[in-house]
């Protein structure tokens, strides 16, 4: 993450206040980014009635690593909302993912009503901070069933 600069000047230079960083989806995903958080697409095809996944992996080393999975078929504001969800879940109630038997939820395509607290408060939250206007943040966790 960041250090904090001394120099109020310096703040300008954070990596979230990058112009380059234009939509929410971009100062989100560099959010993500900057917290280890892997980040990938699922392809749509693979993933029915799902926006995208949130669990617990391992990295390249073997080392434990969240994830976030977003289906590849998201316009950019519904990306937006499913990965301030998964970085909600994530950050705010990651014992949540012990309800799966290996670590990994599915993000229902289903937007629920706008949670008052918990991750969807959270997320909602997180996309006001990065300009989004959004209905609601909160979506239906599910686990995934094995293909058989």
């Amino acid at each position: 993450m960041c250090e904090r600069a001394d120099n109020p000047a310096d703040e300008d230079e954070a990596s979230i206040n990058d112009p380059l960083l234009t939509t929410p989806t971009a100062r989100l995903m560099a959010l993500a980014m900057g917290t280890g958080i892997r980040v990938f697409e699922v392809p749509a095809a693979r993933s029915a009635g799902l926006a995208g996944l949130v669990g617990l992996g391992s990295d390249h080393d073997g080392e434990p690593q969240c994830k976030i999975g977003l289906t590849d078929d998201l316009d950019d504001d519904l990306s937006a909302d499913v990965l301030a969800f998964g970085l909600a879940v994530l950050v705010g109630t990651p014992e949540i993912l012990d309800e799966s038997p290996d670590g990994i939820l599915g993000i229902s395509r289903q937007r629920l009503l706008q949670a008052d607290n918990g991750p969807g408060n959270l997320a909602w939250h997180m996309l006001q901070t990065c300009g989004r206007e959004s209905p609601s943040a909160t979506f239906r966790l599910v686990i995934i069933q094995p293909d058989q």
